[in-house]
C-alpha cells in the first residue's frame, strides 16, 4: 500500500507549487506526520501539549485565520487548527492536487463522496476507523445518527473495514407529497384529496373535464411532470406501485433488482400512458422543470404536483405555494395515493451520505483522532457546540427567542469573520434534536402534519462503492430516460418495447452493476 501511495504521490509531484498557492499550506510534508503538528508528544512546562489539527473543507470557509469560532474550539480542546480552504465548486481539483504535494489533512472536504472514499482507501491516503471507538468516543452523535439512519454505517464499509465517520442527512428521509388545487378539488365535489390510485384518476379526468378554472374552456390538466429530472417524473403512480425506476429494490426472490426494469414500472407505465391518451398529462412535461410547475399550477393550467416535499407547502414557499398563493390559487396537501402495492409510499432520496474522511496518518496517533472525535461529538450534538459552529457569538451573532435562534444581520466582510457554518461542523444537521433552534412552531406543527401516514420508499442499497458503475452508469441512466418518456407518451409501446428496453438495460452493463449491487447487500447483512 504505501508503495502504491509514493507512485501516486512522484506522478502528482509537478503540482506541488499549485497546491501550496492553492490552499496556502506551509510545505512541511503530509500533515499530521511533521514533528510539530504531533499531539502526542506529552506534556510540556508541565501541560498537555496542544495537538494541532489541519481542518480541511469547501462548505463556509471563514474569510480570515484565528476567527471566534476557531478561538473557542481551540481553547476548549486545547488544539491548534490550521485552515486549509476551498471554494465549493472547484474544490477537488485544487484538493488532489495537495494530497499529490504529500500534504494529507486530518479531516477532509465534506463534499468527499463514496467513490472518493474508495480511492483514496486504495491509495493510502485515508484512515480506517474502527466504529467501535466511534461509538464511544461520539456518544452523542451516535445515537443521534442512528435515530436518523441505523444502517448509515454501512456507506462506509468497503473492503472489511470502516472508512471515516458516518454521517446522514434527515431531510433525505422525507418523501415526496402530492399537492392539489384546492380550489379546483372543491368544484369538482372532492372536500380532501384523494386517498387511492382510483380516487386520483377520477379527480384528474374531473380536473380536464370538469371546467375547474370556471373559464368556459377545457384548457386545463390534471398534472404534469418534472421531465427534466424524470427520477422526479410521476413519483405518486409509481409510488402506488411499490417502485421507483430509479432506485434498487427488494424483488419478491430476495434478490436485489432494479426499478426500472420490474413489472411494477411495466404496469404504472401502462397507466400514464392511458392517462397520457385521455388528456390527464400535460404535454410539455418533457421539457418541464420546477419553475415552469410553478408557472403552471399558479397560472391553472394544472391541478396536481407530485415532487413537493412538506416544507414546500409552507406558505413562504418559492416552489409552488407562494407562487399559487400570489395568483390567488391554494394549494392543499394530500397523501401519497394507495395503489397496487397496499400502502402508502413516499418516493425518497433517503438519508444516507458518504462519511467524513480523516487522514491516514491519524490511524496511528491515537491522542489526535480521539480528540478530533470529541471536537465533532461536540459540534454536532452538544447545544452549546452545535450554536457556536452554526451561528457564532450568542448576543453578538445571533439572540434567542426561547428556543428560536434570531440571527443578527451583519456585513459580508463581518460575518466572513465569525468562523460559523458548516467549515468547524461538517456535521450540522444529523442531530435532528437541534431543528428546535432554528424551525419555528408553525414549522414543525406543519411537518408534524404532513411528513407522516406514508412509508419512504428509497433505495434497497444506497450509496455504495460499485466499480462497475463508474463504467456504465451515464449511458444506462440515458437509456432509461428515454424509454420511460416514450413509454409515457405511447411512442413506444409497454409490451415488447419494454421487454427491448429491459434486455438492453441489462445487456449494456445493467446486469454487471446488478450483481455487484448484491453482493454488497449480501455483505451489509452478513456483517
Amino acid at each position: 500500500m504505501k508503495q502504491k501511495r509514493r507512485n501516486w504521490l512522484g506522478v502528482m509531484g509537478i503540482a506541488l507549487a499549485v497546491s501550496l498557492a492553492a490552499t496556502g499550506c506551509s510545505g512541511k510534508g503530509a500533515a499530521g506526520t511533521d514533528p510539530q503538528a504531533k499531539g502526542t508528544q506529552g506534556a510540556q512546562e508541565g501541560k498537555e501539549a496542544k495537538i494541532e489539527i489541519v481542518w480541511a473543507n469547501n462548505f463556509n470557509a471563514p474569510s480570515i485565520d484565528g476567527s471566534y469560532v476557531q478561538k473557542q474550539l481551540e481553547e476548549k480542546f486545547n488544539v491548534t487548527i490550521k485552515n486549509v480552504k476551498f471554494e465549493r465548486q472547484s474544490w477537488k481539483d485544487k484538493f488532489n492536487i495537495l494530497l499529490a504535494s504529500g500534504q494529507i489533512p486530518d479531516i477532509f472536504p465534506i463534499d468527499a463522496n463514496e467513490t472518493d472514499m474508495a480511492m483514496w482507501a486504495d491509495q493510502g491516503i485515508i484512515a480506517s476507523v474502527s466504529t467501535d471507538e466511534i461509538k464511544q468516543t461520539m456518544p452523542n452523535y451516535a445515537k443521534a445518527l442512528e435515530a436518523v439512519d441505523a444502517g448509515a454505517w454501512d456507506v462506509g464499509f468497503y473492503k472489511g473495514k470502516n472508512w471515516g465517520i458516518p454521517k446522514v442527512w434527515p431531510a433525505g428521509n422525507e418523501g415526496f407529497i402530492p399537492g392539489y388545487n384546492e380550489g379546483w378539488l372543491k368544484k369538482i365535489g372532492h372536500n380532501e384529496p384523494p386517498k387511492t390510485l382510483e380516487e386520483l384518476e377520477d379527480v384528474l379526468t374531473k380536473f380536464v373535464n370538469n371546467d375547474p378554472d370556471g373559464n368556459g374552456k377545457k384548457d386545463t390538466y390534471g398534472l404534469s411532470g418534472r421531465g427534466k429530472l424524470p427520477a422526479q417524473m410521476f413519483t405518486s403512480v409509481f409510488s402506488a406501485y411499490g417502485v421507483s425506476p430509479y432506485q434498487f429494490k427488494l424483488g419478491a426472490d430476495g434478490k436485489v433488482v432494479w426499478g426500472g426494469i420490474t413489472e411494477e414500472t411495466r404496469a404504472a407505465l401502462k397507466l400514464l400512458n392511458k392517462w397520457y391518451k385521455g388528456g390527464l398529462i400535460d404535454p410539455e412535461f418533457i421539457t418541464t422543470d420546477n419553475n415552469e410547475l410553478n408557472t403552471k399550477f399558479a397560472g391553472q393550467k394544472i391541478g396536481m404536483v407530485d415532487n413537493m416535499k412538506w416544507g414546500n407547502f409552507y406558505k413562504e414557499s418559492g416552489f409552488i405555494t407562494k407562487p399559487a398563493l400570489d395568483n390567488g390559487q391554494n394549494i392543499i396537501a394530500g397523501k401519497p395515493v394507495i395503489g397496487p402495492a397496499g400502502k402508502a409510499y413516499g418516493f425518497s432520496y433517503g438519508a444516507r451520505q458518504a462519511p467524513v474522511l480523516l487522514g491516514v496518518q491519524l490511524e496511528k496517533d491515537d491522542a489526535k483522532r480521539k480528540k478530533l472525535m470529541e471536537i465533532l461529538d461536540y459540534v454536532a450534538s452538544d447545544p452549546e457546540g452545535w450554536l457556536l459552529t452554526t451561528f457564532g457569538q450568542k448576543g453578538v451573532n445571533y439572540d434567542m427567542e426561547g428556543d428560536l435562534v434570531v440571527a443578527k444581520e451583519l456585513p459580508e466582510a463581518e460575518a466572513g469573520k465569525v468562523g460559523a457554518g458548516s467549515f468547524y461542523n461538517p456535521l450540522n444537521s444529523v442531530d435532528t434534536s437541534m431543528t428546535k433552534y432554528t424551525t419555528s412552531k408553525d414549522l414543525l406543527d406543519l411537518k408534524a402534519k404532513l411528513d407522516t401516514g406514508y412509508e419512504p420508499l428509497q433505495d434497497i442499497v444506497g450509496p455504495a462503492v460499485l466499480d462497475s458503475k463508474t463504467k456504465y452508469w451515464t449511458n444506462l441512466q440515458t437509456l432509461e430516460d428515454s424509454y420511460l418518456i416514450k413509454a409515457v407518451t405511447g411512442e413506444s409501446d409497454t409490451d415488447k418495447a419494454f421487454d427491448d428496453f429491459k434486455a438492453q438495460w441489462l445487456k449494456s452493463g445493467g446486469q454487471e452493476v446488478t450483481d455487484e449491487v448484491n453482493k454488497i447487500y449480501a455483505e451489509r447483512k452478513s456483517k
